[in-house]
Parts: C-alpha cells; sequence; structure tokens
C-alpha cells in the first residue's frame, strides 16, 4: 500500500450544527420524517428487535443518551485505532446511528430497539498518514459479526471497481446480509451514482424533500433501488465537535439510514424471511413516485414503513438486486501495510466522502483525499 498524506477538504462550505429548537419545536419535531412516513404507526408492529445494523462510518460516540444500549463492540479498520468503534471524532457516524436507532432521549431512530455494530473507517476527522486496504476490510468484519444490514452513508469518488470490494459484497450477501449505500450528492460533486452505491448487489439510495419530491442534490441513475428523506436531517452528535448536541444536514447519507432502519424493521416483524424477500417487502411497497413503476429518479419509490410490515407480499425466490456472482471466500486476515508497485490502490490513494450536505444555505461537504489534497 503506498504512503500518502489524508487531508479533510471542506471546499468552502461549513459544517452546520444544529440550532437551538424554537420554544414551539422540539428535536422530534425537527424529525419531520417521522410523520411523514407514519413512523409511529410502523413503530406500533415492530421496532428492529433482535436485528443487528452494521454502520461503517467514522465511528459512533457510545456517551449519547438517544443510543444507551444500543451499540455493540465493533473496531476500527483499514488503520483506524477504535476502542470498539466507540469514539467518534468527526460525528457524522453518531449523526447516522441516531436517525437508525435513536432510543428516543431527543433523537428517535427509524427501529428504536435494533442493535448496532460501529465500524471505524478513516473518512471525515480520522485522518491518517497511512491508510490500509478497501472496503473488503470492513464489510466482511461486519459479516463475520452478525450483520443483516450494513449500512454505508458516504461515497467513493472515483468509479474503479476493486475485485476485494466485489468479493467481500458477495460474501456478505452469501452470510444473507443486505448491504445499503447512499446514491450520491450533486453538491458534492457526484453526476452519477458513485461507489459503493454502484456496486451491483448493493441497495442504492436517492433522496427526496419534505414534500415528497426529489431532493436537488440526489442523482438520478439506473442503479437507483428506492427513495428516502435525505432533507434537513437532524441526529445526535458528539458535543465535542457540535456544542448543542445535534448536528442538521441534508443529503443520502441521512436517507441511507432512514432506509437500514426500515430494512431492521422488516425483519424485526418477519425474522425468518431471507434477504431478498425482506427487500422484496421493501421495493414492493414503495410508494410510486415520478414516472409509473420503477424509474432513475425513485428506483421503486418512497419508502413506506407501514405497507413494508403490514402488506400481503408474496414470497420470491430470486434476489431483486440480482445474484451472488463473486466468489464468496471465507474472511481473509487483515490486509498488508505494503504493496508492490503498480498495484491497484487501496484507501490510501482513493477519496471517501460523507455523503452529507449542511442543511438550508450552507452546505456540509465532507472530503477526505487519500494522496493529494485538492478542493471538492
Amino acid at each position: 500500500m503506498r504512503a500518502a498524506v489524508a487531508a479533510l477538504v471542506l471546499g468552502g462550505v461549513t459544517a452546520v450544527a444544529a440550532p437551538a429548537p424554537a420554544h414551539a419545536e422540539t428535536v422530534r419535531e425537527q424529525q419531520w420524517w417521522l410523520g411523514a412516513l407514519s413512523v409511529a404507526k410502523a413503530q406500533q408492529v415492530a421496532k428492529g428487535d433482535g436485528v443487528v445494523v452494521a454502520v461503517i462510518d467514522t465511528g459512533v460516540d457510545s456517551t449519547q443518551p438517544d443510543l444507551a444500549g444500543a451499540l455493540l463492540a465493533g473496531t476500527g479498520t483499514n488503520g483506524v485505532t477504535s476502542q470498539k468503534g466507540w469514539d467518534d471524532p468527526d460525528g457524522h457516524g453518531t449523526q447516522m446511528a441516531s436517525v437508525l436507532a435513536g432510543r428516543g432521549s431527543a433523537v428517535l431512530g427509524i427501529a428504536p430497539k435494533a442493535k448496532l455494530l460501529p465500524i471505524a473507517i478513516p473518512i471525515g476527522n480520522r485522518e491518517l498518514k497511512n491508510p490500509e486496504g478497501t472496503l473488503a476490510e470492513p464489510i466482511r468484519y461486519a459479516a463475520d459479526h452478525g450483520a443483516k444490514i450494513i449500512n454505508m452513508s458516504f461515497t467513493l469518488a472515483d468509479d474503479e471497481l476493486k475485485q476485494p470490494e466485489v468479493d467481500a459484497i458477495a460474501y456478505a450477501r452469501a452470510k444473507g446480509a443486505i448491504l445499503v449505500a447512499a446514491g450520491g450528492n450533486r453538491p458534492q460533486g457526484d453526476d452519477h451514482v458513485p461507489l459503493p452505491a454502484r456496486y451491483p448487489g448493493v441497495l442504492t439510495v436517492a433522496g427526496t424533500t419534505r414534500a415528497g419530491g426529489l431532493w436537488d442534490g440526489s442523482i438520478a441513475d439506473p442503479t437507483v433501488d428506492i427513495a428516502a428523506p435525505a432533507q434537513d436531517i437532524i441526529g445526535a452528535a458528539p458535543k465535542s465537535r457540535y456544542s448543542s448536541g445535534f448536528a442538521v444536514g441534508s443529503g443520502t447519507s441521512g436517507a441511507a439510514a432512514i432506509v437500514s432502519g426500515v430494512l431492521a424493521l422488516i425483519w424485526s416483524k418477519y425474522p425468518t424471511l431471507d434477504a431478498a424477500n425482506v427487500l422484496n417487502r421493501l421495493l414492493t411497497t414503495a410508494r410510486d413516485k415520478g414516472t409509473a413503476g420503477r424509474d432513475d429518479a425513485f428506483g421503486h419509490g418512497l419508502i413506506d414503513p407501514y405497507s413494508a410490515l403490514t402488506a400481503t407480499v408474496p414470497p420470491v425466490t430470486a434476489d431483486p438486486l440480482g445474484p451472488i456472482t463473486a466468489a464468496a471466500s471465507p474472511s481473509p486476515p487483515p490486509p498488508a501495510t505494503t504493496a508492490p508497485p503498480g498495484d491497484a490502490p487501496g484507501l490510501s490513494s482513493r477519496t471517501i466522502r460523507a455523503a452529507a450536505v449542511g442543511g438550508g444555505s450552507l452546505l456540509l461537504a465532507l472530503l477526505l483525499v487519500f494522496g493529494v489534497a485538492r478542493p471538492c
């Protein structure tokens, strides 16, 4: 693996801390998507009990009241040192975790009884001089530690498919997991769905507005599978980063976390279903948006948690995301820290971005460049 200097680049924009709520508006009330998606009604049916969701991100702050009892012992990968994955110097991973499975002290997650497996990778403020390996390491770790759902609320700036990552995705799917990824953000420079969402076998999530239309930063692309709220997503965040203890932003990061939460609800209600049928429930019960039927903007439509839990859905035998084609080999040992010149680059020379941008007129672009620092 080539040595590189990691640099966090804020492309002329600012991270947005959640403002103190107006007198009549609590943090919960700022979670507008709970009402828009009838989440309270869905949570009368299921709350995510018994389902483990891996959060591959910047780590998760274990001191958050909203995540009390939610975290399993995770890890840091790709050279990141993190005790159980229970720290978050950036805040992005904590925000996604609370949107997904917040216990409701302030932020109520979609699946408030799901368990979270935090896996820290070198994005956001986790700057490393020598990041290691590829996304294969955290994906395989998640699959090997019981995750049924693997949430990836970030994007890669390059389009080079890496065979170790293709194989790791196949490995996780062969073990029965569903991988969910953010579908990219135009404010960050994306003009098509980036990796890892672009990998075959990964559920690609687009973003919607408060009104249910397509968020203007979302990307219409043939790989889009489903849509979820992406505008003004508020979540818990470390007070070391945000004095209010909350952060808000718009982007497909939040949309992906919401979809992962809905999948946890479905699996909690139907624990004997395989991944294909859990996905089928999610996709076939979505609210049709845009062009009738599946389209490139919304995929199968806007998620409908209550319908996904209660509708009569015939079983399927084929996975909606296609067959598992790559070798599903046993997990390899941790990757070496060096590689011969000319090998395909790993994380040390790739760009990983947290797929969220700030609310209102302020745009948050967390851009971590492995190699040469550059503006976004």
